[in-house]
């Protein structure tokens, strides 16, 4: 996961929030105040002129050693092959082997020096991406980056799995198991696991299932030596794990990075070397993900989606975390492209599976990169969406590499949801349909009918724990963290309990938790934080869970959603059930269930195996079209919380896999500019009606000619959704045999019949319901005899005015206007902002480009003013950058430090910040810390749209030592907060005093279509009291265009 910084400040923790109305006054100024001795401030700043474009500026002030990524010039062998291979002259293996030679070369002499300069190499790829890692003092970064041939100097980055028979349920329930009767079961199809690695004595997986197999390949601790080894007795290579490698060791990320060539994992329960906790691996993630895809028991009475696959086990994800190494991820791409190492990718794997992540998923993302360029060589890259649950933007990289394949979870057929029914007391009786299960912990089984008793809370509830109540003959309710769920169940279970309720420690959804162990695992059901609370908050509450509802063809609560941040196109592409049983590593025959989006995507990357051999010449785009286009559509949201309404685009793609239909169909149909079967509009803000257009590509892989009809559908049918959008498209297409015919598809929307935007990224930021009454979508569908095919189309529409206004106003006697027009169709609302900090736009040479692990935010314009909440007054900061964010919460950080008393040094800094960190809630709060005492309060949201280049953050100002007279100084700073959490623009040394601005002016709305005038007033002493103030800071909110507009103004003399 790429490494997130909560503020330049320190923060260390979340004392509280208040949803607090923000009001701006009518301007009040104070009389003439005395002049303050200005003088220089030195505000501690870190920033370094930049003298090499080629280092990331995120490294520029770095220190010590670092490890980092220095990219070379050449191409990596798979674009090099792949650019060949599309213009009709393929690379010979000679040429192939040239070209690696070549590479090899450059690293080598690049190797040599970073030697000299006190450097040591952790790892070399070529083939998917072209580069070399080093551990190297930061002082001598320059030296290295100077080096011929060097692109690009970048960090590190380092990412997460995605965690939260197989199965005579899930298997058969896709489609796989016809596809199997007919034949078709991936025979040979090559496929990688790019996991925490694969336990191949494991029964489910051709081993003999023997416990002391698996001891005698891995031994009985970490710290083994045959784990290290080749494995010996014949144990590894076998016929269904064909090859891997491990590239990460048994410590990483507690030691270094220690390669080694036996990949297997450290299993349940192994103990871990050094460990003075008693401390044992759970390292079965990669061995669950390997048996959905291809599980093949010697018996034959256990098949995974594809039996007859072959697997590269590579690990690159901890044996002691959920961690997963950035540098052994892009050397397992390389090894995927060429297994047998010969030095050319003809003999490239034909899937790779990545169970893994990290939200808010970014195009700079170094293995997204990778996975592009795989697959346009031609292998099929699946990857997990990641299980953030419904929030805007919040869908996983590297899936939303445009050709690879995201994959949604949706609920497997038996899934029933349970309603946490409250008996008394009679003020909070009632039905509380918003829970989930565990698996490993049923409420309906052949020895539980559900569960009805008293409530006790009975705290965390981990081992070793002293409950805060006795839980026995009484239902327990515990909180989530510390230790895995089950553990806390089995605690609880072994006391007493007669059910376990669990609740969430955060706002967020909940989720249904993957096993961690324990052997008392009573009826269990996952409850929101909001309900234990409320059970919390009474002397006794009683409670049943007994009554299920089916969940089958829904989505899972936890599954993340889009579109894709850098692309706003439709992640995930496609749905599959999560909740395998599956291969259990270090156990020899045990399985257990295994959910998250982890779960589904190796259930795409086995139907795509079966597809391979059925049509082993097909492209990944074809793959992915033809899982797309016959998915199950009719995926609903969630039946327990919005009764029929179907899943958005952005949360299914194109439905529920249905492998079986994909195998028989004769028609395939996608979007070639973005390489997928999706039709994305994207998110465009609309303040007049405005056409878009897709291509859509027809295949017709049948024998004879055949007319096809075209029309398209709303997944929402109501009337406003229709109104404000239609098509234009052929309603028949004629294509021959084996042909392709192009059609386009036209949207037509009209933005004064779209509904208001109530998104935001603020205490809207994670708000999944209210994306989906935006977002307009469904399906276009293409018909002809036995094949009919959809594809998913999207569009988010944000309503929008468009307000201009002149760039430069002259006072006359201490006033002047500000002429504004708005040629939307909705009325322009306009911020007023007292104008006192600017920044130029950095050259595009300065700029990321994909796969460079960093981003840039470049600061444009600051903003200040007073504000009031009730009788409360407060400051605002105005943030506008060149460049808009999908989401406000990354890749953008910004830290205003400010110096209360004007003594030179910052005394409290306010930031933006994700409330309940990473990926957790998709609201932006603003922090602010007390840089004496480091103690952290938050008071308000941040004021901040999706797609946006604007941000406004809120402090109290008694929180920042300052009243409405003070005059005091600030800077702003901002950082990557996604990458590296370095800093990469600032503005400083601002002075202001709030009540005394140089220039006074209110905010107002530009009738839609209309002008308006802003009086804008000099303030006496505002000069003195303000002298950093130009002129205005026009914030335009729901902007077609422009979002921001400084006004300089120009004053008379006289002051």
């Amino acid at each position: 996961m790429p490494h997130i910084s909560q503020g330049g400040g320190g923060i260390h923790a979340v004392l509280g929030a208040l949803g607090l109305a923000l009001a701006v006054p009518a301007a009040t100024y104070a009389q003439q105040v005395p002049a303050p001795d200005v003088s220089a401030l030195a505000v501690p700043r870190d920033v370094t002129a930049r003298t090499d474009a080629r280092i990331s500026p995120l490294l520029l002030k770095a220190k010590g050693q670092v490890n980092v990524w220095v990219q070379m010039q050449t191409s990596p062998l798979a674009a090099a092959a792949a650019k060949a291979k599309e213009s009709g002259l393929p690379l010979t293996r000679g040429a192939q082997r040239a070209h690696l030679s070549q590479l090899d070369y450059e690293h080598d002499e690049l190797s040599r020096t970073a030697a000299s300069l006190g450097g040591r190499e952790l790892g070399r790829v070529s083939k998917a991406h072209n580069a070399v890692a080093f551990s190297i003092p930061a002082s001598n970064l320059s030296a290295l980056a100077a080096q011929p041939g060097v692109l690009t100097v970048r960090p590190v980055i380092d990412y997460q799995l995605d965690v939260s028979n197989p199965t005579p349920e899930t298997v058969p329930y896709i489609g796989a198991t016809a596809a199997q009767d007919l034949g078709v079961t991936g025979k040979n199809v090559k496929v990688a696991v790019l996991d925490s690695g694969v336990d191949y004595t494991h029964s489910d997986l051709g081993g003999s299932g023997d416990p002391a197999d698996y001891t005698a390949a891995y031994g009985t601790e970490t710290g083994s030596d045959v784990n290290k080894l080749p494995s010996t007795k014949g144990l590894y290579p076998t016929a269904k794990v064909v090859g891997g490698y491990d590239f990460v060791g048994e410590q990483w990320p507690n030691g270094d990075l220690a390669p080694d060539p036996n990949p297997i994992p450290c299993g349940i329960g192994v103990p871990i070397t050094g460990s003075t906790t008693g401390a044992t691996c759970d390292g079965t993630h990669g061995t669950h993900v390997a048996d959905i895809i291809a599980g093949a028991s010697t018996d034959g009475a256990h098949k995974g989606v594809a039996p007859g696959a072959l697997l590269y086990a590579l690990k690159v994800c901890s044996s002691v975390s959920t961690s997963c190494s950035g540098v052994a991820l892009l050397q397992a791409m390389d090894f995927a492209l060429d297994p047998n190492g010969d030095g050319h990718v003809d003999d490239a794997v034909d899937v790779i599976n990545m169970s893994l992540g990290s939200a808010y998923g970014q195009f700079e993302d170094d293995l997204t990169n990778a996975s592009e360029i795989a697959s346009r060589l031609g292998v099929v890259v699946v990857c997990a969406a990641g299980n953030n649950a419904d929030h805007p933007y919040i869908v996983s990289s590297p899936s939303i590499a445009p050709g690879a394949i995201s994959v949604a979870q949706t609920q497997v057929p038996s899934a029933k949801f349970y309603p946490l029914v409250i008996n008394s007391p009679a003020d909070i009786a009632g039905t509380y349909n918003d829970t989930t299960t565990v698996d490993w912990a049923p409420v309906q089984d052949a020895t539980h009918d559900g569960f009805v008793g008293d409530v006790v809370y009975t705290g965390r509830s981990c081992p070793g724990d002293t409950l805060l109540a006795n839980p026995a003959k009484n239902v327990a309710l515990a909180i989530r963290g510390t230790c895995a769920v089950s553990l806390k169940v089995d605690t609880l279970s072994a006391a007493g309990a007669v059910g376990v309720l669990v609740m969430m420690a955060d706002a967020s959804e909940p989720i249904s938790f993957s096993y961690g162990g324990g052997k008392n695992l009573g009826p269990t059901l996952i409850i929101l934080k909001s309900y234990g609370d409320l059970i919390r908050s009474v002397a006794t509450a009683n409670v049943t869970v007994h009554d299920s509802q089916p969940l089958r063809m829904s989505m899972v609560g936890g599954s993340a959603r889009g579109p894709s941040y850098s692309y706003q196109t439709i992640k995930p592409e496609i749905g599959a059930p999560g909740a395998s049983v599956s291969a259990i590593a270090g156990t020899g025959t045990l399985e257990a269930a295994f959910g998250g989006t982890s779960g589904a995507t190796p259930m795409i990357a086995g139907s795509a195996a079966l597809l391979l051999e059925a049509l082993p010449h097909a492209s990944p785009a074809e793959i992915k079209a033809r899982l797309m286009n016959n998915s199950e559509t009719q995926i609903e949201t969630a039946p327990n919380l919005f009764g029929t309404q179907l899943a958005p685009a952005t949360r299914i793609g194109g439905g529920e896999v249905r492998v079986d239909r994909a195998l028989k169909a004769t028609t395939v149909a996608w979007v070639p500019e973005d390489e997928t079967a999706g039709i994305s509009f994207g998110a465009p803000s609309i303040s007049q009606t405005r056409q878009f257009h897709k291509t859509v590509l027809i295949y017709n892989a049948s024998n004879s000619k055949r007319r096809y009809s075209v029309s398209a559908d709303f997944r929402d049918a109501s009337g406003q959704a229709t109104d404000a959008a239609r098509f234009s498209l052929p309603s028949r297409a004629d294509v021959g045999p084996r042909g392709v015919r192009a059609i386009d598809v036209a949207l037509t929307v009209d933005p004064s019949k779209l509904a208001p935007w109530t998104l935001n990224g603020g205490p809207n930021g994670g708000n999944g319901s209210l994306q989906t009454a935006l977002e307009l979508d469904g399906h276009v569908t293409i018909k002809e005899g036995i094949d009919t095919i959809t594809l998913p189309w999207s569009i988010l529409p944000h309503k929008a005015a468009d307000v201009r206004a002149s760039d430069e106003v002259e006072l006359r006697q201490g006033t002047g206007t500000v002429r504004l027009s708005n040629g939307g169709t909705l009325a322009g609302r306009t911020e007023v902002f007292n104008w006192t900090g600017t920044s130029k736009k950095k050259p595009n040479r300065f700029l990321p480009g994909p796969g460079d692990n960093f981003a840039v935010i470049d600061l444009g314009q600051v903003g200040v003013r007073l504000a009031m909440a009730g009788q409360t007054p407060l400051v605002q900061f105005a943030i506008n950058t060149f460049g808009k964010r999908a989401h406000p919460n990354y890749p953008a950080e910004f830290d205003i430090y400010i110096d209360a008393d004007r003594d030179g040094n910052p005394d409290y800094v306010v930031f933006n910040l994700e409330n309940g960190g990473f990926g957790t809630t998709g609201q932006s709060v603003v922090a602010v810390v007390n840089l004496a005492t480091n103690a952290a309060s938050i008071f308000f949201f941040a004021d901040a749209d999706l797609n946006s280049s604007n941000m406004i953050l809120t402090a109290p100002l008694a929180a920042v030592g300052l009243t409405p007279n003070s005059q005091f100084d600030f800077s702003v700073f901002a950082f990557d907060n996604y990458f590296t959490g370095k800093l990469t623009d600032s503005i400083e040394n601002m002075t202001f005093t709030l009540a005394t601005p140089r220039f006074a002016a209110t905010g107002l709305s530009v009738p839609a279509g209309g002008r308006a005038t802003l009086p804008v007033e000099e303030v006496s002493g505002g000069a003195t009291a303000s002298p950093s103030q130009k002129g205005l800071l026009l914030l335009y909110r729901d902007a077609a265009s422009r979002e921001a507009q400084a006004v300089r103004v120009d004053a008379d003399d006289n002051d």
